[in-house]
């Protein structure tokens, strides 16, 4: 019996899901198309990472260092050819779908055309726009057999060029400068219609004008996309720093081996051999026909063109009643733990909250981790405000945050140069955690302590998109352990108890088995047991088969898992007790709860911990338990919210990953209702003032 789903085979279900929500009708028609570009997106790193490190498995035979897969009776060769099956049928579904929705648009006057379907009244203006714009970025390299093709980059866009000449064929490739341009060109609108071009299609137009040198009978031109291993290798060089290791990296990872070729299914199949020739893949390598388009993650910024109902309505984010009653918010969280659930609350309280500890006189010091933060980040604009104030700032910043590195690099010289004690994480650990404390000396020398913990990043844009808890404490327990993480960053030969907080990667994976099986024996004594997680993923073997257990002796656990699930629920006498559901809607789910019965007495915890191997051993992450019963009750509430969404969720099965959860209840799509929870918890706040 099969006891495990591939870690990456369930990654390729979530996306499927993406895909689902492009298909489905009662979503409006830019979000449709707006789910195409994440699916796209989310392939894309799929390739760069996971399927990049099979490939490295295979190369190196070294499977224990190098990848891990869960499901023992499968070679890696096995599991490359299964991905490539899937998503290449994925890949029909998608293309069908991008036809449709773009076919769609045309009912709204919204036509999408290409360089053979121009109207003859905007020729003039293609022409203006191409030569005043755009001609002198456009860069060419004119192929032989002899010379190496450039390296390509990775995510970039080319034309692979054919030219027909009189006595042989000339190949060149085309770089398309998406990065300068918007990758689809609104026309001026005429009449009722308004017209979009993608960029690449105003080149192809042109091409006769580009190549006109070339004394050509015939000229193609056929999109192709390269995606590279994306790893970050780090050497141990002990004369340069982790910043100028990490810089050097990323100059790597533009050279990085390629791992899949996307083309156009129309090219020619001497010009495919060629490039084939050219990029040396090895027969490891995908490669995958596709459409005339590629790079369609950029349909996560398709023109919506203001036209009402082709986009949700933005929800406005509700402002907590009590911060606003102060003038100072150390004042209002002294008297007053808060909870907000972005982006249904407003995020901004956090921002005001930093901004305002920048130039309150007495503090004295704040501390941060920082794995993902804005280009433009107000929270990084905070910490360099209050450096430049004269307080004690400590940033902890993790340079290898995947696909972050740039831009955290960028972050910690502005911070260094502002005078901020910039902490490039822990050696051999990744830090994940989302923490912050401030220490406060109102009067004498007793020093106030406050602290802020997430289950998402502190970042503002994403706030607007992903579902995380933010919370507020003065805690004396929690703000003491908080103090003893960030002593470890600055030292990290200490060795730290935590009675409070689960702390990766010391103690959180042994205090979560020891909660799983006191829930089995409460269960066997006929104490209430219950297990409850909300999680992005699932992954750790041992975390799975003490699931199974707990399901075998008759415990009760329910699971919302949005990505990766390697558990198999509801399987007779394995898992029959387990249930689990997938929600993707409107916002990305992304926090992180532990919810143990306990006899009644109720655990929660809220983490920036998944249950993957990773997470639980060599990362640094914290879940924080929530003590106050008013927010408990929150988190229970809009867990039980999540799990028993009948509109978006999905009933995960070793049936299916797809099928919707539906019973007779009414309706239930949970961002909505819980939306619609906070509201009413204001509501009441404000009443009772």
């Amino acid at each position: 019996m099969k006891k495990y789903i591939n870690r990456e085979i369930s990654w390729l279900s979530f996306n499927a899901r993406v895909l689902q929500e492009a298909a489905d009708e009662t979503v409006p028609l830019s979000e449709r198309i707006r789910f195409l570009g994440i699916y796209s997106n989310n392939l894309d790193e799929f390739y760069s990472v996971r399927y990049s490190t099979i490939l490295r498995s295979i190369q190196f035979k070294d499977v224990e260092k190098v990848y891990h897969n869960i499901v023992a009776d499968q070679t890696d060769e096995e599991l490359i050819e299964e991905i490539n099956e899937i998503v290449y049928q994925q890949r029909i579904q998608y293309d069908e779908l991008h036809q449709k929705l773009f076919k769609e648009l045309e009912e709204h006057q919204i036509y999408v055309i290409d360089d053979k379907s121009i109207p003859d009244n905007y020729l003039d203006f293609i022409s203006e726009y191409f030569y005043s714009e755009f001609i002198h970025t456009v860069g060419v390299f004119i192929l032989d057999d002899i010379k190496k093709v450039p390296s390509l980059r990775d995510g970039s866009f080319y034309l692979a060029i054919k030219m027909q000449l009189k006595d042989k064929v000339q190949y060149a490739i085309l770089i398309v400068p998406s990065h300068l341009f918007p990758r689809f060109i609104v026309l001026p609108k005429k009449d009722d219609k308004t017209y979009v071009m993608y960029l690449e299609d105003i080149i192809r137009f042109h091409l006769k004008d580009i190549f006109k040198i070339f004394d050509f009978e015939s000229i193609e031109a056929h999109s192709i996309k390269i995606t590279r291993d994306s790893e970050l290798n780090f050497d141990n060089d002990l004369e340069h720093s982790l910043l100028e290791k990490v810089v050097h990296s990323l100059e790597n990872r533009k050279k990085g081996v390629p791992v899949r070729l996307v083309y156009d299914a129309e090219i020619a199949e001497d010009t495919l051999k060629f490039f084939l020739k050219k990029l040396r893949l090895d027969e490891y390598d995908s490669i995958n026909p596709g459409g005339k388009y590629h790079n369609k993650r950029d349909l996560m910024s398709f023109p919506t063109f203001g036209i009402p109902g082709l986009t949700y309505e933005k929800i406005k984010p509700i402002a907590l009643k009590n911060p606003l009653k102060y003038t100072s918010y150390f004042q209002s969280f002294t008297e007053k733990e808060e909870m907000i659930m972005a982006p249904y609350h407003d995020y901004s309280l956090l921002l005001r909250f930093l901004r305002e500890a920048a130039i309150d006189p007495k503090v004295t010091k704040i501390k941060i981790t920082i794995y993902r933060v804005a280009k433009d980040s107000q929270v990084m604009r905070s910490l360099i405000n209050a450096a430049m104030n004269g307080k004690e700032v400590t940033a902890v910043l993790e340079l290898r945050a995947r696909f972050d590195e740039s831009n955290n690099a960028m972050w910690s010289r502005k911070l260094q140069e502002a005078g901020v004690n910039v902490i490039f994480g822990v050696p051999g650990l990744k830090v994940h955690s989302k923490i912050g404390y401030i220490e406060r000396k109102p009067d004498g020398d007793l020093a106030e302590k406050y602290v802020f913990i997430s289950t998402g990043n502190f970042h503002a844009g994403t706030a607007r998109a992903y579902t995380d808890y933010t919370y507020f404490t003065t805690n004396p327990g929690i703000t003491k352990e908080v103090e003893q993480i960030f002593k470890f960053f600055g030292a990290n030969y200490l060795n730290q108890n935590y009675y409070h907080l689960l702390v990766s990667p010391h103690g959180t994976r042994k205090k979560i088995v020891k909660m799983i099986k006191k829930e089995i024996k409460n269960h066997q004594a006929g104490l209430p047991a219950e297990i409850n997680m909300k999680l992005n993923s699932l992954s750790d073997k041992q975390m799975i088969d003490l699931l199974y257990k707990a399901s075998q002796k008759g415990v009760k656990v329910r699971l919302v898992i949005r990505g990766i699930n390697c558990l198999i629920p509801e399987v007779k006498n394995l898992s029959e007790n387990i249930q689990c559901v997938s929600v993707i809607d409107k916002f990305l789910e992304h926090p992180r709860i532990y919810w143990f019965k306990n006899a009644g007495d109720d655990k929660v915890y809220i983490s920036s911990a998944d249950m993957m191997e990773r997470n639980l051993d060599s990362r640094v992450e914290v879940a924080c338990p929530i003590y106050n019963p008013e927010l408990k009750k929150i988190i229970m509430d809009t867990f039980d919210i999540s799990f028993e969404d009948n509109v978006k969720g999905r009933q995960i099965t070793a049936k299916s990953s797809l099928a919707y959860k539906r019973n007779d209840l009414p309706p239930n799509r949970s961002q909505y209702t819980t939306y619609d929870y906070f509201l009413k918890l204001n509501n009441q706040e404000e009443n009772e003032d």
